[in-house]
């Protein structure tokens, strides 16, 4: 865990001032207060680029393109991503439908849609805590630091793409900022234990593969991955309708 966070210093200070920002934000204004706040700053022309932002925290949509970005080089990352988003997804559901049940969405706690800004009939109610989509962006995305060396730059744009990501559930009036900031420490957290007991194995046993081996597992990665990304994009259309 040490080594990750040293070596890409720029995103997890990126991430921290993030957190700090939103915590200081619920002690000031609130859970419900920030919510109020933050959903207020819109804009027309955002609002179906945040649509679409917002769901590439969706698990069939973020975790496949990235499969496919990155099985070809590093089949163990995906293995990996695939694993962390499964993991941290079973806390988020078990967090969300046993231990907060009772924590209703904005929609439901403020009584209809005069108070909260809505995106393309994306309406939910109920089981805000935590933010999933936050959780499964922050672990995927934080994931692909335990495989790959990123230079400052990319450091700077993976964590802006998680801050963007997490924000937009707020903006499409889904999530507090509350669930959003407890589902990116989930998934930053978790991405980050996780790397030496469960990717090191990982790596090491696909490095022992054959290269017939490799070009199967690779190819069998990639198809789960469009499979994954047709399913997700159906689920989506269909939720909005």
């Amino acid at each position: 865990m040490t080594n990750i966070i040293k070596n890409n210093p720029v995103f997890f200070s990126l991430i921290g001032i993030y957190w700090l920002f939103l915590g200081v934000l619920l002690l000031v204004t609130g859970y419900q207060g920030s919510f109020l706040l933050l959903n207020a700053m819109h804009h027309p022309a955002m609002d179906y680029p945040m649509f679409l932002l917002t769901h590439l925290g969706d698990a069939l949509i973020l975790t496949p393109f990235l499969a496919l970005l990155l099985a070809r080089k590093n089949p163990a990352l995906v293995l990996y991503l695939i694993a962390i988003v499964i993991i941290t997804g079973l806390m988020a559901q078990f967090l969300k439908n046993v231990i907060f049940d009772e924590y209703d969405r904005p929609l439901k706690i403020f009584e209809g849609i005069a108070q909260v800004h809505t995106v393309a009939g994306y309406k939910l109610y109920h089981n805000s805590f935590p933010s999933g989509h936050s959780l499964v962006a922050a672990a995927a995305i934080t994931a692909c630091f335990s495989g790959i060396a990123m230079n400052r730059t990319w450091q700077i744009l993976t964590a802006v793409a998680i801050i963007i990501v997490s924000y937009t559930r707020t903006y499409v009036g889904v999530h507090f900022p509350g669930d959003v900031l407890a589902g990116t420490i989930i998934g930053v957290l978790g991405a980050t234990l996780l790397t030496k007991p469960l990717y090191l194995p990982l790596f090491k046993w696909t490095n022992n593969f054959s290269e017939q081996k490799r070009k199967r597992t690779v190819s069998i990665l990639n198809a789960i991955a469009i499979v994954s990304v047709i399913a997700g994009t159906y689920l989506i259309y269909s939720s909005i309708q």
